[in-house]
């Protein structure tokens, strides 16, 4: 069984290539969340994947808050890896995912960094088409030996953390300060077409009158609403109004939560 998150389809691609090769039902862990499903069968050697973006260091709230509540009923203890997919490193994301599945009496055998194409854009303006193919045939190569070791339940921390990774938990304290909603706003290329609402994880948009509104104040920052929007309407702030945007140009969604 694997487990993903995904705002642009990063995780996803990731989660889709490793269940290609090596089986298990994909579980999107927005939509188990927002659907209360928390209890999940692994039959007897059936491994368990955990994949997910890096935000802040850590852990996406959607993830730790999903984490929390994770049943696993099962036999045996399960073989259970983390793939982490972040624009440079993977900080101290297994090391949280760790902590909490312990406070589960559940161990993380393995864990994964793939460096991939950024969808942060709210920081920094997503890369090109050029450097996108780049980074996903370079990804590709990572997620190939992960897979491998992955069908040989091979155990270690193989994630690469990077530098100053000891500032980790300084870092993530700065993720609930930032992923407030107030600077999201749309402009007048909005269509009312709803995507923006149907997708976000957070359940963070409501369309009012035709208009996306955001009624909570916090959301995961997923981006999924920003660079999903077909009109290319929804902005944050003054920040992204020059900026492009990034969706795995791999992964085809159905603009909802089950995929």
């Amino acid at each position: 069984m694997i487990f993903y998150f995904t705002g642009t389809g990063n995780s996803l691609y990731v989660a889709k290539k490793i269940q290609k090769v090596d089986g298990g039902e994909l579980v999107n862990i927005g939509q188990a969340l927002n659907e209360n499903n928390f209890s999940y069968t692994i039959e007897k050697g059936e491994k368990v994947g955990i994949v997910f973006p890096v935000y802040y260091w850590g852990l996406p709230t959607i993830v730790s808050e999903f984490v929390k509540k994770l049943k696993l009923e099962t036999s045996e203890t399960p073989f259970i890896y983390t793939v982490i997919t972040c624009g440079s490193f993977a900080r101290n994301a297994d090391n949280d995912l760790a902590k909490l599945l312990k406070s589960k009496n559940l161990e993380l055998n393995s864990s994964y960094s793939v460096k991939m194409p950024s969808n942060y854009v709210m920081l920094y303006n997503t890369p090109n088409k050029e450097d996108t193919n780049l980074s996903l045939e370079l990804a590709d190569n990572q997620i190939e030996k992960l897979i491998e070791d992955v069908k040989n339940n091979k155990k270690g921390y193989f994630a690469t953390h990077g530098p100053f990774t000891i500032l980790g938990s300084f870092v993530y304290k700065t993720y609930g300060i930032f992923r407030k909603t107030k600077k999201f706003n749309v402009n007048e290329k909005c269509r009312s077409c709803g995507q923006c609402e149907r997708i976000c994880p957070s359940q963070a948009i409501h369309i009012k009158e035709g208009n996306p509104e955001w009624v909570k104040e916090k959301c995961s920052h997923c981006t999924a609403c920003i660079n999903r929007c077909p009109s290319k309407a929804i902005e944050y702030g003054n920040s992204t109004k020059k900026r492009g945007r990034y969706i795995n140009p791999n992964v085809k969604f159905n603009n909802d939560l089950k995929k």
